[in-house]
């Protein structure tokens, strides 16, 4: 089986142009192309969420556009000549288009996921009608009969009148869900489905099968143009034209149904090895629009007479770089073939990538800031030997710092992408919050949410960082704001951080309650400090003691002398006590002296 890059391509009724979706990284990539090779539009989708499911050509007044239905139960509008949206048909639901049914320029049909038909105006885009149709469930494929009658595809064919809103015919299907459904004539459409190899072309009136078309491989893409001819393109790569469809094989009547081979094969020289092979083809009258892709990512077109080729034509593909000249592959700038020959400067669209607006002022800066220190590590004096080898020592000690945001920002980017937690800690140990600031301003935003979910999980483990760690916090929210609003779940992608910063928010009340008892506290002790100043003033006025040696000896021998005396007088009182004490009753000391 063949790999093509394309998801969805279609045919502009006329051949002229096609529109093909691919894949870039994760999000798609609408491209409109002319076929003859001259301009080549592109709109890449807004989010990786958004994805086309259908694309259906519209002729809009004179605007050719091309209309996409998106994932979202939405219907975009795109111009493809001012390469942008014309406005967008909104279902109010949410849930995958399935499918798109144009009637001329008038009205727009559509059915999501949930079997729901929307009618829709194409002057205005709005919303005509909604409705849901009984016994019609998972609805891939629309074909448009009449104003009253509408065929809807699952496994099989429902014929739904329009005006009742009920199914009025019914007819035989597939095993697998049908993907193509188209119109032959008045009266007959043909179906295609999944894994599938038969194309069936049934009868509106008797609801039989008029006749099955087997192809070689699975189908991949189904054009015709009334009842002539019809053009399929398989899985392998491969085209195959069947002449006559509804033209029953000769033979006896009981084989008269039988089922029909291709009339013509067209194949690529490489498609057998897994190389280049055809993704779409286009009928228009005797001429078939063959499409591949050159390296994958170069469209490139081919058209041949389909009646005078060979039952089986093998198509030479000449490769582009054959053609390119030597001189252009060895030269200083040469030309990539991959590239579109249309691509102009002045449309690219910068998605990712580093800023350097603002490189000049921030080296001018640098420089200012290395000239500061060069100045303040001059020393006015010389220094000496083992000085130096004492600072050469302290130094290579020290690790060494990056000067430059860049350098923290593609290390910042390194550690979140290959979730490297110890590389992560070296790029947080930066203090400066200068450098933090225009590292988170080079950090791709896609990246900030990753970086936010390792704050928030430091944050809570380590409080004693929380002060360096909110730098980071702050200038992320900041910078990264207008980003971070536009996520759909924000909330459960930084629900550990929330919870943290909610968690010491609580925190505040208590800690200004305690801040306002410490200030009360420091300043009640400082009054208390300046009232008690004035007594250990009066400590340091006393006078100096002079001390006298011979002054203090003869103290000492004047206290020794009055003491002997008055040992002698307590000594004389206590014996004129004890004599008066013995003498007789009646008879006083004073007449004894007197005596």
């Amino acid at each position: 089986m063949y790999s093509s890059p394309v998801q969805l391509s279609q045919f502009d009724p006329q051949g002229l142009k096609i529109c093909y979706v691919t894949v870039e990284l994760d999000r798609q990539r609408v491209t409109v192309v002319d076929t003859n090779g001259q301009n080549e539009q592109s709109m890449l989708l807004d989010k990786s969420s958004l994805q086309v499911d259908c694309v259906e050509w519209a002729q809009i007044g004179d605007v050719s556009c091309v209309l996409l239905g998106l994932n979202e139960g939405e219907v975009w509008v795109y111009a493809p000549a001012a390469n942008r949206i014309m406005g967008k048909m909104i279902t109010g639901d949410s849930f995958q288009i399935k499918d798109l049914a144009i009637t001329g320029d008038s009205h727009c049909w559509a059915v999501d996921s949930q079997d729901t038909f929307y009618k829709f105006e194409m002057v205005d885009f709005s919303l005509r009608e909604k409705f849901k149709v009984e016994n019609c469930e998972q609805i891939n494929k629309l074909c448009l009969l009449d104003s009253e009658n509408l065929l809807v595809a699952s496994h099989s064919v429902s014929m739904v009148h329009l005006p009742s809103k009920s199914v009025t015919r019914t007819f035989p299907g597939h095993v697998t869900p049908i993907t193509h459904l188209r119109l032959v004539s008045q009266g007959f459409f043909i179906t295609g489905a999944l894994n599938d190899r038969f194309l069936n072309v049934y009868d509106i009136e008797t609801t039989i099968t008029k006749s099955v078309l087997v192809l070689q491989s699975n189908l991949s893409q189904v054009s015709l143009q009334d009842d002539s001819c019809v053009v399929a393109t398989t899985e392998e790569g491969e085209v195959e034209v069947f002449e006559d469809p509804l033209v029953p094989v000769k033979g006896n009547k009981r084989r008269a149904n039988r089922s029909k081979q291709c009339n013509k094969r067209i194949y690529t020289n490489s498609a057998s090895n897994g190389g280049t092979a055809f993704y779409n083809a286009h009928l228009a009258g005797e001429i078939v629009q063959l499409s591949w892709f050159e390296n994958v990512t170069v469209p490139r077109f081919a058209s041949l007479q389909w009646r005078q080729l060979p039952a089986d034509y093998e198509f030479e593909i000449k490769s582009l770089q054959k053609s390119l000249k030597s001189a252009t592959s060895n030269g200083l700038h040469t030309a990539e073939p991959a590239a579109p020959t249309s691509y102009k400067e002045g449309n690219a669209s910068v998605t990712s990538g580093d800023n350097f607006r603002h490189v000049s002022d921030a080296i001018r800066d640098w420089e200012n800031e290395m000239a500061e220190l060069e100045r303040l590590n001059v020393q006015p004096h010389a220094e000496s030997l083992a000085d130096r080898l004492g600072q050469r020592a302290i130094t290579q000690g020290k690790r060494k710092a990056w000067t430059t945001p860049g350098t923290v920002t593609v290390l910042l980017s390194q550690a979140l992408q290959s979730n490297d937690h110890s590389l992560l800690e070296t790029a947080l140990n930066n203090k400066d919050e200068r450098m933090i600031r225009d590292t988170v301003s080079r950090l791709r935003p896609p990246l900030a949410v990753l970086l936010l979910e390792r704050l928030a999980d430091r944050i809570a483990r380590q409080s004693h960082r929380q002060q360096q760690l909110n730098i980071w916090v702050k200038w992320t929210l900041v910078i990264h704001g207008g980003y971070l609003v536009s996520i759909p779940n924000l909330m459960s992608s930084l629900s550990s951080l929330h919870s943290t910063l909610k968690r010491r928010s609580n925190l505040l009340p208590r800690l200004l309650v305690l801040e306002t008892r410490i200030e009360s506290t420091l300043n009640t002790l400082h009054q208390e400090d300046e009232n008690l100043e004035p007594l250990g003033d009066s400590d340091e006025d006393e006078q100096d003691v002079e001390y006298n040696e011979e002054r203090e000896d003869a103290l000492m021998e004047d206290g020794e002398a009055d003491e002997d005396e008055s040992e002698d007088e307590e000594e004389d009182e206590e014996e004129y006590e004890q004599d008066e004490e013995e003498l007789p009753d009646g008879i006083s000391q004073e007449s004894i002296q007197v005596e």
